[in-house]
């Protein structure tokens, strides 16, 4: 008997269920549906009363195959790509469920829609293709919010103090150093971009590469070597790494930043005429208050440059830059990409961000043949699983289920940088057992 809490728990049950953007399905070991969510019945134009109690094989073949070996394997699989109609693209993740007596007793099928973002990426490839500039501009022509907003706020920076000091954060290949370059040439710096990497220098010559030396400090040389800060004249400086440049030397930074000029080795003083823009590599979230001494730190206005998997907006644009680049340098045609190529490049989590997009586009223009781009041109680590793959029944399930897992445990190392603790975090499991897996698949470069 049904007790009355357990009717209030159904009716929460049913509204989380009607109110979640994936289509769920539910069934029991025989495989007959228990729970079909609102955003299913969108999605395939079933209804409830339709399928639930019946066999899910009676409705979609492949499905009902993958749900069977997922419960054969006891192992989940996550982000199966799938067209089950010819204007439908989805994303599928299937896992087991087990009774507290750890007993297998069905499992439960969420599948994300991805119809419009591939329809969108389409239009957006669709509209550069009016355009083959290679401009490098293109990179931060973007849809993303949070970019736009940097953006937004640089424009109005630069009209009330075009010399104010930045600070751009991000992971390392987000795209920092471009924004420089845009900052620097949408300011109409007269005066060159200058580059310092603050952590290839040790301490002492990046002092000097920054502030100079005066002659008497040569026994050679009867010149004074000018520092960076001043021969970027009335340009841009951009220091890379500027959390990893010496204490001394980011408060002398600091102290030419307030003062606008720095006093030389020969105690002449120079005004300061450039802009600087340093940049750091953080994850999202993170603090750079460790790294920054506040006396600098505070000086700068700070900005966060979004990851390019917080970008899946831009992605088709940038794809599209990237191949017109390959294209020009490999002399080949400019070659179309597939919907289920858009579908697998939007929905990867992009760990090396524009760097490894940027590969990736080289990648499949040295493989493409005649024709649109399609999956098997995509870089292995790139090219998702698919459910006639998954389902393929001359292939051992064994197989599948462990580059299943494979994959889900490289995609949480470069979530995470190679953090074996947060990793292991995400998967869910103990540190011990996260070792033990990247000893059985050799995944010895973490």
């Amino acid at each position: 008997m049904v007790s009355h809490s357990d009717k209030e728990m159904f009716s929460f049950y049913k509204v989380l269920l009607d109110a979640l953007p994936e289509a769920i399905t539910m069934v029991n070991r025989e495989g007959e549906v228990l729970a079909w969510n609102q955003a299913a019945v969108k999605l395939y134009d079933i209804l409830p009363e339709q399928i639930m109690g019946q066999p899910i094989g009676q409705f979609f073949q492949r499905g009902s195959l993958m749900l069977f070996q997922v419960m054969e394997s006891g192992l989940p699989v996550y982000g199966v790509y799938h067209q089950p109609r010819p204007d439908k693209h989805v994303y599928i993740h299937t896992v087991p469920v087990h009774n507290r007596e750890g007993h297998l007793v069905g499992a439960i099928s969420m599948e994300q829609d991805i119809t419009d973002l591939v329809r969108l990426s389409e239009e957006r490839y669709a509209q550069q293709n009016g355009n083959l500039d290679e401009d490098w501009q293109t990179l931060l022509d973007t849809q993303n919010h949070a970019l736009r907003e940097v953006i937004h706020f640089l424009d109005k920076i630069d009209k009330l103090r075009p010399d104010a000091p930045l600070l751009l954060l991000g992971e390392n290949g987000s795209g920092k150093e471009w924004l420089a370059r845009w900052i620097h040439t949408a300011a109409k710096r007269k005066g060159p971009f200058v580059i310092v990497d603050c952590q290839v220098l040790p301490e002492g010559i990046l002092d000097m590469e920054l502030f100079g030396q005066s002659a008497e400090w040569y026994t050679s040389q009867s010149s004074e070597k000018a520092g960076k800060l001043e021969t970027a004249g009335q340009g841009t400086l951009f220091l890379r790494n500027v959390d990893k440049m010496a204490e001394k030397t980011q408060l002398k930074l600091a102290q030419a930043l307030q003062s606008g000029g720095l006093a030389k080795t020969d105690g002449q003083w120079l005004p300061m005429t450039c802009r600087v823009v340093g940049a750091a590599h953080v994850m999202p979230d993170a603090d750079v208050s460790e790294t920054l001494v506040s006396n600098l730190r505070f000086l700068f206005y700070e900005l966060r440059v979004p990851s390019l998997r917080e970008r899946k907006e831009d992605i088709p644009a940038i794809c599209h830059f990237y191949l017109a680049q390959a294209a020009k340098r490999f002399a080949k045609g400019l070659p179309q990409l597939s919907p289920e190529v858009m579908a697998a490049l939007t929905n990867y989590h992009w760990p090396g961000n524009l760097p490894e997009l940027r590969r990736a586009m080289e990648w499949m223009l040295l493989n493409a043949g005649e024709g649109p781009l399609t999956l098997e041109h995509l870089p292995r680590e790139l090219r998702p699983m698919t459910v006639e793959q998954l389902t393929d029944l001359s292939l051992p399930l064994n197989d599948y289920a462990q580059e299943m897992e494979r994959k889900r445990i490289v995609a949480a190392l470069e979530q995470t940088s190679g953090n074996k603790a947060q990793a292991a975090r995400l998967l869910g499991i103990s540190r011990g057992a996260l070792y033990y897996k990247m000893r059985q698949y050799h995944l010895t470069e973490y």
